[in-house]
């Protein structure tokens, strides 16, 4: 077996005694094999090694820290969300007559305040509750659906996130398609 090379003992002993605070003497022998040893202890025939302290480094002193602005006073007319609930995102419908659109909000509508929603950029009227919509007979395709609520002023006080569904249709091909003359 072969003795390690000395600078790769010197490297790992000066690394374990450097995790020793303090650590300052060390002292330096070589055995009867040639291998060179390093401890912070004395032994027969070791000679004295003076290491400095470790070398460190102070940064200069962090900024102070950026006040951090008072929490701003609740708006009492916002939403905290709104959201298209019905039908779901990437949705595929088979041969629909009719799709059913529903929107809500956290909280609930404001007086004054109303949900507008379109479908492919066309605005739907609502239907009963004004959360309700109705796409009759929708194409073959994708289709989307976007929802803002607007306050009396026609502002936007909520966008929700538009969703995508696809409506399928049977191919007029199929034999028992009614658009196909029999």
């Amino acid at each position: 077996m072969r003795p390690a090379p000395s600078c790769c003992l010197l490297a790992a002993s000066l690394l374990a005694l450097g995790a020793v605070a303090g650590a300052a003497t060390v002292y330096r022998w070589v055995d009867a094999q040639g291998v060179v040893h390093y401890s912070d202890t004395p032994h027969p025939g070791a000679e004295q090694v003076q290491l400095s302290d470790a070398q460190t480094y102070h940064g200069p002193p962090a900024p102070p820290a950026a006040e951090t602005p008072p929490p701003a006073a609740a708006d009492t007319g916002g939403y905290q969300s709104c959201a298209i609930t019905q039908p779901a995102p990437d949705a595929a419908l088979y041969a629909p007559e009719s799709v059913n659109v529903s929107v809500r909000s956290d909280p609930p509508l404001r007086a004054g305040d109303q949900f507008e929603v379109e479908v492919d950029g066309a605005p739907l009227q609502p239907v009963g509750d004004g959360h309700s919509y109705q796409i009759s007979q929708p194409e073959r395709g994708s289709h989307a659906i976007s929802a803002v609520v607007r306050d009396a002023s026609g502002a936007v006080v909520c966008n929700a996130e538009k969703i995508t569904f696809y409506v399928q249709r049977p191919s007029v091909n199929t034999p028992t398609s009614p658009q196909k003359p029999h």
